[in-house]
This record gives C-alpha cells, sequence and structure tokens, in this order.
C-alpha cells in the first residue's frame, strides 16, 4: 500500500486525515517533553540525594515522592534563616550564600544546600531553554489549527463573549451545532493562549520580588503542596505549575482535534434534520396559503352580498320614512272615519228609536236614511284603509327584517374579518418559520458545502500569507527583492508574465484568466502598473509553492524582457557572487594558520631574548596559553 505525504505547515496538505495526523503527532511530542521535563525535575533532582526518602509508595505519584523527599531537607534550610516563605529565585541564591559563609542561625546539612541549589539550577535551565521551546511548539500548533479548522459560522463579539465582557445571544435551534463549535472553538483558544501566557510569564514571576505565591497557582499544585507539606516553599511548584499548564494546552488543542473531526458528520445530520424540518415547514406553509386563500374567498364574497344588502337599505331607508308618514296618515283618516262612523251608529240607533215615537217620519226618515248611506259609505272605506294600512305595516316590517339581516351580515362580517386576520397571521407565522428554516438551511448547506470539500485544506494553504508557508525568508530575500525591481519596470506587460509563469500545483487557464480580471478591475488610480503587477507576483507566489528566482527569470524570458533580466542580474545575482568569491578567498582555517605563526614568532622572540628562561613548551589554544610537561631536550620546531 502506498504510504500517506507527509505533511507540516510548509508543504501542501492533500486531506484533512492528513492534517489530523500531523496535529495528533505533534500533540502527541508535546505531551512526551512534559514529561521527560517533569520526569527530569523530579527523579533528576531526586536521585542526586544522597539519603533517598524513606517513603516510597509504587501507588504515589513521582511528585509525591520527590516533594515528600524534598520536604525535610528544604523546610530545614528556609528555617534556619526564619523564612516564612521561599518565593523567588533571589531569596534561594541570598539563602546559599549565607549557607556556604556559614551567617545562618542554624546549622544546615550539605544535602539540603545541594537540594536546593539542583532545583535553583533546574528550574532555571528549564525555564529559560526548555518551556519557551514547548511554549512555541504549543503556539505553533495552536496558530496552525486556528487556520485550518475552520466553523464558518460567524459570532458577533465572540471574544468578550468568552471573555464575559459580554451577554451571550442565543443562536437558532437549528444552527446551534455550528454555534456551539464556533463557540468551543474560541473557548479552546482563551484556554491555549491563558496557559501560553502562565507559561511565558513564569520566568519573570520566579525573579520577582513578589515571587511564586502559593495562593496564585493552580487547585492541583495547592493540594500537592498540602499533601506533601511545602506550603512555605513555593518555588519548588514553579516548574509543577508549568506542566500543569502545558499539559492543559495540549488537552485544550486535543479537546478540539477531536471536535474538529466531528464537525463535519455533525453538520451533514443537522442538514438531514434542516432538510426534514424544510419539508414540514413548507407543508405547512402551503396548508395555512391555502386556508387564507379559502377565507379571502369567502370573505370577498360575503363583501359584495353585504355590500348589496348595504345599498338595498339605503333605498330601504329612504322608502320606509315614506311609508311611515303615508301609514301616519292612514291611521289619522282610519282613527277618523272609525270614530265618526260609530258616531253615526250611535246617532242612527237614536233616530230610529225616536223615529217610533215621533210623528214627523219623513224628516226623520232622510235623516235616517242620510246616515244609513253615510255608514254603508264608512263600512266600504273602513275596510280598505284598514287593508292599506296592513299593506303598508307590512311592508314596513319587511324592511325591518332587512334590516335585521344587514345587522346579521354585518356580525357575521366582522367575524369573517377576525378569521381572515388569523389565517393572515398563522399564514405569516407558518411563512417566518419556511423562511427561518431556509435561511439556516443555506446556511449549514454553505457550511457543509466548505467542509466537505476536497480542496479545502489546499485553498486555506494558498491563502495563507507568504511568510507563514515559508518562515525562512523575509522581506529582502533575492525573490522579494526581484519581484520589486520586476513591477517598478514590468508596465502592462505584467498580464503576459502572469501567464506565462509556472504554478506547482499547475493552475488550470480559466483560473489564471480569473486572477488577472479580478486583479485588472481593481486598480484604477495612482501606478497602476506597478499595483497590479505587484499583486499578480505576490498571488502567484502565493500558489506557487516552489516559487524561487529561477522561475520569475524563466517567466521573463519568456516574455523577452531582457531589460528586466539585465537589470536583475545587475543589482541581485553579480553581488551576490562577488560576495560568495570573497568569501571563498578568505578562507577562515588560512587565517587561523597565520595567526598561530605570528604567535609563535613572537614565542621564540621571547626565548631568544631570555624573557622566557623556563624549558616548558606551549601551545596556542582557543582558551589561551596552556603549559605541557618540561622536557629535557629541545626539538626544533618545523615551519609549516
Amino acid at each position: 500500500m502506498k504510504t500517506a505525504k507527509p505533511w507540516s505547515k510548509t508543504t501542501e496538505p492533500s486531506s484533512y486525515d492528513q492534517i489530523y495526523r500531523y496535529f495528533e503527532q505533534v500533540l502527541e511530542e508535546c505531551l512526551e517533553f512534559i514529561n521527560e521535563f517533569e520526569n527530569d525535575y523530579y527523579q533528576g533532582i531526586t536521585s542526586s540525594l544522597t539519603s533517598p526518602p524513606k517513603i516510597q509508595s509504587s501507588k504515589q505519584s513521582v511528585s509525591v515522592n520527590a516533594l515528600i523527599a524534598w520536604s525535610r531537607p528544604l523546610n530545614e534550610l528556609r528555617n534556619a534563616r526564619s523564612l516564612h516563605d521561599i518565593r523567588n529565585g533571589k531569596t534561594i541564591r541570598d539563602l546559599l550564600s549565607e549557607a556556604r559563609a556559614g551567617t545562618l542561625a542554624e546549622s544546615v546539612s550539605e544535602d539540603s544546600c545541594h537540594l536546593m541549589q539542583r532545583i535553583l539550577d533546574t528550574t532555571n535551565e528549564h525555564l529559560y531553554s526548555k518551556i519557551p521551546i514547548l511554549t512555541n511548539k504549543i503556539a505553533d500548533c495552536m496558530n496552525l489549527m486556528q487556520q485550518y479548522f475552520l466553523s464558518f459560522y460567524d459570532i458577533e463579539n465572540i471574544q468578550d463573549i468568552i471573555q464575559k465582557k459580554k451577554k451571550e445571544k442565543l443562536p437558532d435551534q437549528y444552527v446551534e451545532t455550528a454555534y456551539t463549535y464556533e463557540k468551543s472553538r474560541w473557548l479552546h483558544i482563551f484556554h491555549v493562549n491563558k496557559s501560553l501566557k502562565i507559561l511565558r510569564e513564569m520566568q519573570q514571576r520566579v525573579e520577582d520580588s513578589k515571587g511564586i505565591v502559593l495562593s496564585s497557582l493552580s487547585r492541583e499544585c495547592q493540594e500537592l503542596a498540602v499533601r506533601c507539606d511545602c506550603t512555605s516553599l513555593s518555588y519548588v511548584f514553579a516548574l509543577p505549575e508549568s506542566y500543569i499548564e502545558a499539559r492543559r494546552a495540549v488537552v485544550a488543542l486535543r479537546t478540539w482535534l477531536l471536535d474538529d473531526t466531528k464537525y463535519t458528520s455533525f453538520i451533514q445530520t443537522s442538514l438531514k434534520v434542516l432538510d426534514e424540518k424544510y419539508a414540514e415547514a413548507k407543508k405547512m406553509f402551503e396548508i395555512g396559503k391555502a386556508h387564507l386563500s379559502q377565507a379571502e374567498h369567502r370573505a370577498n364574497s360575503f363583501r359584495i352580498q353585504l355590500s348589496k344588502v348595504e345599498q338595498e337599505n339605503e333605498t330601504n331607508e329612504k322608502k320606509v320614512d315614506e311609508l311611515g308618514v303615508r301609514l301616519e296618515n292612514k291611521e289619522r283618516d282610519y282613527l277618523s272615519k272609525r270614530l265618526t262612523y260609530e258616531v253615526y251608529e250611535d246617532q242612527l240607533k237614536k233616530m230610529l228609536k225616536e223615529a217610533d215615537n215621533r210623528d214627523d217620519t219623513l224628516n226623520n226618515h232622510l235623516s235616517i236614511e242620510r246616515f244609513q248611506q253615510e255608514i254603508r259609505q264608512f263600512s266600504k272605506e273602513l275596510p280598505k284603509l284598514k287593508a292599506q294600512m296592513e299593506a303598508l305595516q307590512g311592508r314596513l316590517e319587511f324592511f325591518k327584517q332587512r334590516k335585521q339581516e344587514l345587522l346579521a351580515l354585518r356580525a357575521e362580517c366582522r367575524k369573517m374579518d377576525h378569521e381572515l386576520q388569523l389565517a393572515f397571521e398563522d399564514k405569516i407565522l407558518k411563512e417566518n418559520e419556511l423562511n427561518r428554516v431556509i435561511n439556516c438551511r443555506q446556511t449549514i448547506r454553505n457550511i457543509y458545502k466548505c467542509r466537505a470539500t476536497n480542496d479545502l485544506p489546499q485553498k486555506i494553504f494558498y491563502s495563507l500569507p507568504v511568510k507563514s508557508k515559508l518562515p525562512g525568508e523575509s522581506t529582502n530575500d533575492d525573490l522579494s527583492k526581484a519581484i520589486r525591481i520586476v513591477a517598478k519596470y514590468i508596465g502592462r506587460d505584467w498580464s503576459r508574465l502572469y501567464w506565462n509563469l509556472p504554478f506547482y500545483p499547475m493552475r488550470g487557464k480559466e483560473e489564471v484568466s480569473k486572477d488577472i480580471n479580478s486583479i485588472d478591475d481593481k486598480y484604477h488610480r495612482g501606478d497602476v502598473f506597478r499595483d497590479q503587477a505587484i499583486d499578480s507576483l505576490g498571488k502567484w507566489r502565493r500558489f506557487h509553492t516552489r516559487a524561487k528566482l529561477d522561475d520569475l527569470m524563466q517567466g521573463l524570458r519568456s516574455i523577452n524582457r531582457l531589460d528586466i533580466l539585465q537589470i536583475i542580474d545587475r543589482r541581485i545575482i553579480k553581488p551576490k557572487h562577488s560576495m560568495n568569491d570573497d568569501q571563498e578567498e578568505i578562507d577562515p582555517r588560512k587565517r587561523e594558520i597565520e595567526d598561530l605563526n605570528r604567535k609563535l614568532n613572537r614565542l621564540f622572540e621571547k626565548i631568544h631574548t631570555g624573557a622566557i628562561t623556563t624549558h616548558e613548551t606551549y601551545v596556542y589554544s582557543k582558551i589561551g596559553l596552556d603549559p605541557l610537561q618540561p622536557v629535557r631536550k629541545h626539538r626544533p620546531l618545523v615551519m609549516h
């Protein structure tokens, strides 16, 4: 099986698995360094004691056994000077100086002084040589992880939220996976930076006047100090605190590494859930939309019917007034004729009764006939008037009934308007939910598209600044100088040069054309050609992982810009060759031999003049004049 191509931060990665293996290896190396440093601190110093501790237990950790062994002699040394606590290096150096001078109030053993000296030396060695290397390695690992392990989800004011300077705004539940990873990502960075800050400040703390205060250390160190009776020996916990913080940083990076390996699969699961939510929300939205459409149709039909009834009611209102007047007139006429009819009837009865008693029947007879005629006339008119009144009352009742129907229609219309409003609000809510799911789905889909793409590591790699990929280079290297020269003199030929420059990995014609178009559209003022040339050559240097001066010169030859090649040759290549020739001419070994011959000649002159009367022979070394054992015979020195 073909072995996987190794990857580091200066080479092109081919996949995230390759990056994960690299970080696992680096973090494992960091843990090995920590274990090695810790073992050197505890076991290396303890093994130098002439009297090993009597209390040894395989169940106890190395740190506990070592600190128990150190506790008695160190406390003895501290008590000899009546110190409350040993916190900084200056206190230890003064204490050891007084112990060697014998000015301490109490006598102390050589083992105590030797142990304290070893702790001081080891602490300084670790803090000034080993811990910085480990700190830089962890920092480089974190910075590289920060560049590659991206969530593609932005949280506003995330650093203030992590440091609890601002209140956290809970995200939408559908993007909680991306939010949680981005927050945990910044939490890991925050905790690692916090540990790195402690590691970097430890050098200053051990020499500060305040020194190492036990209460400011981690809970593990405080518990260890109490357990081993070292609560008054804060200085010895400077390195244990560094080891603890370094392990915390490595654990945080390992947790972050594990989270990143799972992040893509979690995003894929969230996307599947959102697809189901989208189908459900779309279905509910369609139902709400149909319900609203039906409610609008019913309401519109009802409004049309109500409008007709309203118009009819306006007409009926006028008719009601007219009919009311007519009914009043009819009632008044009917009542008048009715009363007259009743009076005439009474009068007729009286006249008939009187007619029987009177003799003047002729006049009486005429009056009776007139009353009878009037009564008959009223008998005919009264039913007609009553019928007319009933007809008018019937029409008025009909109009009243239509009025009640209109009021009922208005109430029903208000009810339907309320239902329409509820249907509209329900539709808006379902539409908002659908839009919410669509937005979250699009966000998660874009994240998954970025995370699941095969060329994401390469895209991140090529987007990094040049100095992060090639740490040995600076802005004053030969290629950077040549780029500045080319940008100054290339003019409008910058695009032709970009077409003819080599790329590794290969870059297609379409991508090169897009690069040129984007650069061409970016600059419109100032020294346009120079800015375009600098931008294009910077882009080429990022995309071409093996960029060197020869590649740039080859591109210039391809477009026949020999004038620029002559300038590069005159300003960069020839001065470099002449410098190399000067270095070859001045051989350091030859200079050393000449210097030695001069010293030997001066020695012979002193022997001949009698300045040196001894018969000792001297040899010159790098550290001075070293005497050898005297010889009886002088052998002539041969000059080479």
